[in-house]
C-alpha cells in the first residue's frame, strides 16, 4: 500500500506546500496519524510529487568554475529547485548532466 493510501483511507487529503507537507482536515488528526505522517513524511512527499510530471532527484552534479564537478545530495527536488539552491550558495554554479 502506498503511504498516501493510508491517509486517504482515514479520510485525509495531503498536498505539498513549499517544503511542507500539509494534511487536512488538521482538526481530525490523531496521535497515531501524526506518528504515521512523521515516519512517512519523505515517502508521502515523493508520492505527491510524482503526480506533477516533474522529475525529482536526491542528487545533482554541480559545476563551479575552476573546480571539478561534485554531487549535491538532498531530498528529492526538481532541476529548478536544485539550481536555485546551488546558486544561492554559489552564484556562478551550474548543474551538469550525470554520466550514464
Amino acid at each position: 500500500m502506498a503511504a498516501i493510501d493510508y491517509l486517504t483511507e482515514k479520510g485525509f487529503s495531503a498536498k505539498v506546500s513549499g517544503k511542507r507537507l500539509v494534511v487536512s482536515p488538521a482538526s481530525r488528526l490523531t496521535d497515531d496519524v501524526r506518528k504515521y505522517i512523521k515516519a512517512h513524511r519523505l515517502e508521502l512527499i515523493a508520492e505527491l510529487a510524482a503526480n506533477d510530471g516533474q522529475e525529482r532527484r536526491g542528487h545533482w552534479r554541480v559545476k563551479l568554475p575552476g573546480l571539478p564537478p561534485f554531487v549535491m545530495i538532498s531530498e528529492p527536488i526538481t532541476h529548478a529547485e536544485a539550481l536555485a539552491d546551488v546558486r544561492s550558495r554559489w552564484p556562478d554554479a551550474n548543474l551538469v548532466e550525470s554520466p550514464k
